[in-house]
């Protein structure tokens, strides 16, 4: 179809054309002719540290091919030298001519544990008849190119959004593609070097890296560049998303991250939102000290306190008063706020990534996987705690933050001149489940799920090793004290009921003044907060991580039906489904694959409903138009295609609206994590995704030349009557 003007109309576009493209110009058959690769030294005269390391082929590790695995063994200690690592070389055959415009990609594989253990690759080759020697002459003949992997590209590898995880040798991997670009003008390469250096005096002891897809590329010479994409409407001029998606026309709410404080009614966040997140002020760090009471019972051992948070006695950082502009902006309960996150691994205080439970023999997983070391815990000194203490802390943890703002007791540093900020959700617990241990579990067990966590230890010391009462298991008990918190009539009646039988209230919920004998009346609210399990990644292995949450969700809330302060509600009312997506062919089908499984945990009455709490979309280097990170401009490809992916998206999302409660962008203009695209370009213009999420249908429909890399995306939600059933 050949629409006219399409240039002006964000809904209608001809193809712009392919673009600049890189070509294929060589390609490694690492199968066939990995024999032929040798060690070899590396291009700054570094010699191999230790015999040992070398580098093999292994077979389908992750049921993706074969791929080159490189093993190092370095000990500073031995070799007197401060770097490790090792070169290999690998022969042309035939050579091949290059230019300044050639790439060396491969697919680059890295365990977890991978973090701050090396430097750099280091891509090299030799001209024609020139023997690459050490000296300044030798080193004329030399075509370089360097590509870095320090410890800053490999950190936080659970939050970062990944194309591909796996699992393997009993831990989690991911992907990351590299392109090298060659800065030389032309000759012949005979050889292609691949130098492997370490971080300065780290020891490595057999530790591998994978790689795979080691290829050639040119720029196409015939070539033509794509025009940018030119956003003409600023996002006053454009209409708000929340006049089209919002609760009262049947639809979920729509929300944004970005700071917590007054919202501007003419700002991008106050005109187009309606529900909002500030990422970081309720983290666990926000109680940045220990309880005096936990300093007293252990009054020699050394706290760790940040040292930013200041030399006062003060227990807590909660920018009260950012929430409460929020509060007070707009009309009455015209904005709402949902706040992350009560429990996580990650930004929890120093002195918490202490604890640990008190019979733990190490922090490494033990021999029934239940016990979880990474880089957000503690180096040490390691506090061991029993079940009562653990149980006690997070309990006061939860009920102080949820009652500082949903009450209006100075025991919670709250009034009634300040009045409740009232809260729309809460997430009581993030990201538990482990980055790639569910892949493993769920082929040995369908139905489990405990042993797939990261049980992190200052949360698993609720628990410690008694896995026999489901009851007593730390997720459990996390949500069972975001409902006291915020009670509903039923729960505070429950809790004065029971509150003299020690089994059911136990004694360390009654030692810190959070009840009048018993009574939390003063607490009752006709709207507690939407208590919500969050996570992410759940498109990366599509169905067994979501069958994980479903065996653990479905478990937990069947066992509060039983519990005596069951209080109507499911204990886990929502799941929240972290949205840093991908333009692939198949992001919708995946994302459908696993809302269709928590839709029918709603259906059943385990789940109350759905979010997503931090949509946007990469546009990776295979989508059309070619790799781009936000903010950078988009060429009309790039734009489109992103447009697209959001369309299928907000399409899929309308079709499951009776089970959505509310999507929430990942921010509000220019770009979000990792360089991800959101709905308002960096001059705060309306884009191609926004006019895509506004109308899915018109949008896609007039971009027509995107269908074949969606392959039928758009046909398969028309034709997906199920989730309208």
């Amino acid at each position: 179809m050949i629409w006219e003007n399409d240039n002006n109309d964000p809904y209608f576009r001809n193809d712009p054309g392919i673009g600049l493209q890189r070509i294929p110009v060589y390609k490694f058959d690492i199968e066939k002719n990995l024999s032929a690769w040798k060690l070899w030294r590396t291009n700054d005269g570094r010699i191999l540290p230790n015999p040992k390391s070398h580098f093999d082929l292994v077979n389908d590790p992750f049921e993706i091919g074969s791929l080159i695995r490189l093993t190092t063994y370095f000990d500073p200690a031995l070799s007197g030298k401060v770097f490790g690592g090792f070169g290999m070389r690998a022969p042309f055959d035939p050579a091949i001519n290059i230019n300044n415009q050639t790439y060396v990609e491969f697919d680059f594989y890295y365990p977890k544990s991978a973090e701050g253990k090396y430097m750099r690759f280091e891509i090299w080759s030799v001209s024609s008849g020139g023997e690459g020697l050490q000296s300044n002459a030798g080193r004329m003949g030399k075509v370089r190119t360097q590509v870095y992997i320090r410890t800053s590209d490999l950190a936080r590898l659970e939050v970062i959004q990944q194309d591909w995880i796996g699992f393997y040798n009993g831990e989690t991997w991911y992907k990351k593609a590299i392109c090298a670009v060659t800065p030389v003008s032309s000759g012949t390469w005979e050889f292609l070097n691949i130098d492997l250096h370490t971080e300065t005096n780290t020891k490595l002891d057999g530790d591998q890296l994978l790689l795979g897809n080691i290829r050639i590329t040119q720029m196409d010479p015939n070539g033509v560049k794509i025009p940018d994409v030119v956003n003409t409407k600023n996002f006053l001029e454009v209409e708000p998303l929340k006049r089209k998606y919002n609760l009262n026309n049947g639809s979920f709410l729509i929300g944004v991250m970005g700071g917590a404080g007054a919202v501007d009614p003419k700002s991008i966040m106050g005109y187009h939102y309606e529900i909002f997140v500030d990422g970081g002020y309720l983290k666990p760090e926000c109680h940045i000290k220990p309880p005096l009471w936990l300093k007293n019972e252990f009054p020699d051992f050394k706290f760790k306190i940040d040292p930013s948070s200041g030399g006062d006695e003060s227990e807590w950082i909660l920018h009260t008063e950012s929430f409460l502009s929020m509060r007070d902006a707009g009309d009455t309960d015209e904005y709402k706020i949902y706040g992350p996150c009560l429990a996580w691994i990650d930004q929890s205080p120093p002195w918490m990534r202490q604890i640990i439970p008190e019979n733990i023999a190490s922090m490494q997983w033990n021999k029934d996987g239940l016990f979880f070391s990474g880089s957000a815990n503690s180096t040490g000194p390691y506090l061991k705690v029993n079940k009562t203490t653990a149980r006690r802390l997070y309990f006061n943890h939860i009920l102080y933050i949820m009652r500082h703002f949903m009450s209006i007791n100075p025991r919670y540093d709250s009034d009634a001149q300040r009045g409740i900020i009232p809260f729309h959700s809460f997430d009581v617990l993030s990201e538990e489940i482990h980055e790639s241990r569910y892949i493993a579990i769920i082929k040995e067990n369908p139905n489990g799920w405990k042993t797939a966590l990261k049980n992190v230890s200052w949360l698993m010391a609720m628990t410690d090793s008694d896995y026999s009462d489901i009851t007593k298991h730390y997720v459990y008990l996390l949500f069972k004290y975001a409902h006291i918190a915020v009670p509903n009539a039923l729960m505070a009646a429950k809790y004065k009921e029971y509150y003299h039988d020690d089994n059911i209230v136990p004694p360390y919920m009654k030692m810190d003044g959070h009840d009048d004998n018993g009574s939390i009346d003063a607490y009752i609210t006709e709207k507690p907060p939407i208590l919500t399990y969050n996570d992410y990644d759940y498109e990366i292995n599509i169905l067994s991580k979501a069958i994980i949450t479903c065996n653990m969700i479905k478990e937990i809330n069947t066992a509060w039906k039983n519990d005596p302060l069951y209080d109507g509600r499911n204990l886990i009312e929502c799941i929240g489904l972290e949205g840093h997506d991908i333009v692939t062919p198949f992001t919708a089908s995946k994302n459908r694959r696993f809302l269709h499984l928590f839709a029918g945990l709603v259906d059943e009455g385990f789940l109350d409903c759905i979010s997503y709490s931090q949509l946007d979309i990469k546009q990776p280097n295979n989508a059309p138009g070619g790799e781009a990170l936000a903010p950078a401009v988009l060429n009309q490809k790039q734009a489109d295609a992103i447009g697209y992916q959001y369309a299928l998206l907000f399409k899929l999302f309308d079709k499951y609206k009776k089970y959505i409660d509310y999507v929430i962008l990942g921010d509000q203009y220019g770009f979000s994590y990792f360089y991800s695209y959101v709905l308002f370009d960096h001059e705060k213009m309306a884009s191609q995704a926004y006019y895509a999420v506004m109308d899915p249908d018109k949008f896609i429909k007039g971009h027509s030349y995107l269908d074949e890399f969606f392959e039928g995306e758009y046909e398969k939600l028309i034709s997906d009557k199920k989730s309208e059933n």
